[in-house]
Order: structure tokens, then sequence, then C-alpha cells
């Protein structure tokens, strides 16, 4: 083709596009949530109802886990540009796995649509133990370089990051512990093995109210509404704004009257004093950020995390 009929052909395939994204939706949406099911999808089964009356078709939520959120998230990239096939994942599954398991995509390979969660993440220790505010941890480590110990759910994890963010914020260095999951690090965390344990609050405050577990501080610009007492990093002069994402994204080149509606759709469905609730009693944020917000919010974060693996040397596995 010449430039002339290259012109040509694009003229020409506008009505259509246009017209495709007029006419949206004509029949139900999927949403692959790139994780096992009972967790992440949760996020938006009390919405699925909601979703549906928005865009005035069903709204099929599909559990596609595996490689850390990888296989669904690439399944979603590959699928046609049309807004029937859409992801819901945390940003962690853009941002980190690609990198960390070198995997064909990057989070430029989605297109976002809008963002309903934000989760910080949490520093614990041991009721009893020697530290009984961040302050005591800080200072110890600033004493005695590598004399602490933390436990994250495995190298490259959200959690390990945020951790080595954390001794980087504070100039001292900690010891990183990896572990299969975060179970096993609040396992060895009541058993003395690691000092500290840093993950989710979702999955550390239940152990908290059962066992002898101490939230100590949060990531975040501000305390989450279901930890009012939870001291941020920031508070202790630590500039530590780490948190995990889950929204909408759609494939490349998506046309943005698509994107647009499906947002609208989605945050307006979000929006209720009801959704609220319910994640803050699993200890999660709504957070809802249109398409421009969420897109350079996901930018920054992938710049962030590019720089702490590329300087911690995490090799791909």
């Amino acid at each position: 083709m010449n430039r002339r009929q290259v012109l040509i052909a694009s003229s020409l395939g506008l009505p259509f596009r246009r017209a495709q994204a007029q006419s949206f939706p004509t029949r139900a949406i999927r949403v692959i949530v790139p994780y096992a099911a009972g967790g992440t999808d949760q996020y938006i089964r009390v919405l699925q109802h909601s979703f549906a009356e928005a865009l005035g078709q069903p709204v099929l939520i599909d559990s596609v886990p595996g490689s850390g959120g990888g296989i669904g998230a690439n399944r979603v990239r590959t699928s046609s540009a049309d807004g029937y096939t859409v992801l819901f994942a945390g940003t962690a599954a853009l941002t980190i796995v690609p990198r960390v398991q070198n995997l064909s995509y990057t989070a430029a390979d989605f297109a976002p649509v809008c963002n309903l969660v934000s989760i910080p993440i949490m520093l614990a220790g041991r009721r009893g133990s020697r530290f009984s505010t961040m302050e005591d941890v800080l200072a110890e480590a600033r004493a005695k370089p590598e004399s602490i110990t933390f436990g994250s759910p495995g190298i490259g994890s959200s959690p390990h990051l945020a951790g080595e963010a954390v001794a980087r914020a504070a100039g001292v260095k900690l010891l990183h512990v990896p572990y299969p999951g975060i179970a096993p690090a609040l396992t060895a965390l009541l058993a003395g093995d690691i000092d500290l344990v840093v993950g989710a609050p979702g999955i550390i405050m239940p152990a908290v109210e059962a066992h002898g577990i101490l939230p100590l501080a949060q990531t975040g610009a501000t305390r989450i509404a279901s930890l009012p007492d939870l001291v941020t990093l920031r508070e202790l002069g630590l500039d530590v704004d780490m948190v995990t994402r889950f929204g909408f994204l759609a494939p490349p080149r998506t046309p943005e009257a698509i994107l647009d509606q499906l947002g609208r759709a989605f945050l307006r469905a979000a929006s209720s004093a009801e959704y609220a609730q319910a994640m803050q009693r699993s200890y999660n944020e709504v957070l809802l950020l249109d398409r421009a917000q969420f897109a350079q919010a996901l930018a920054e974060e992938d710049q962030l995390n590019a720089r702490l693996i590329r300087d911690l040397g995490i090799r791909v596995q």
C-alpha cells in the first residue's frame, strides 16, 4: 500500500469503529480475574449485578489463575479490542510480574479503564518482642545493619519491594527472608524465626486478631479508614507511598468511546457507600480513578517498580 491507500483505508474504517462504539454493548462482557477464585474476584462479584444494570448486558467473571496474574493478563492482551473481554487485576500483575518472570507484555500493552480499590502494605511484628513501634525497628536497624529480618511472600513480590523501599527510604539495611506465601511468613514470625512480616492488611489482620501479631506501620499517603490508629510511613518521615491498585484494563487499541463507557459504568456501580463499607471490612480502600487518572498512576508505579527491581538486581525467574 502507498501512503494514499493507507489514508483511504484508515478513513473508511472510522465510521465502522464509531458505529461499533455507539452500539456497544450488545452482548455479555467477560471480566478475567487472573487469580484463583475466592480472592480478588470478590472485589467485583458484589458489584456484578450493578455492572450489568449500568451496561444493559450481563457481566461474567472468569478466574484464570497462573504466573502471578500473568496468564490471565496475557489472555486479555491478545483478545479482540472490542470491549467484550477486560481484565480486573492488581497493578503488580502489570508492573512487577512481567519483569520478574520474563513475560512477553508490559503495562503499556493494556488500555486502562478505571481503578476501584487500593490496598496499602503493612509491616507487622510480634507482640512481646523487642519492638513495640516502627520507631524501635528503625532505631535498631540504624544501629545494627542487617540485624532485622523481614519475611514476604517471595522475591519480587509487592511486599518484598515495599520492605526494600522502606529500608532505602530510612537509609538502613534489612535482611529479606522470602517464603512461598504470606501464611508461612506469619508462622515464622510467631515462632520468632523472623522479626517482621510485610503484606496486605486483609491477610495479616486476621492473624493480628487471633494471635500475637503487632501492626507497626502501613504504606500509602494516608491512614486507611479501617485502620485509623495505624501510623503511615510518611508520618514517620519515610517517603514510601507504595500501594497495590485493583482496576479494569482492556486490550490495546480498544476504542476510546468504549473505554469511557465501561469506565463510567464500573465507577458508577462502585460509588455506593455500601461498597466502600464492604471493602473496609476486608481492610481495603475504595479508590475510584477514571481512565486518565488510572493511566497516570499505573505509569508512575511502573517506573518505580522498574527502578527497584533493577537496583536490587532481582533476576528473572
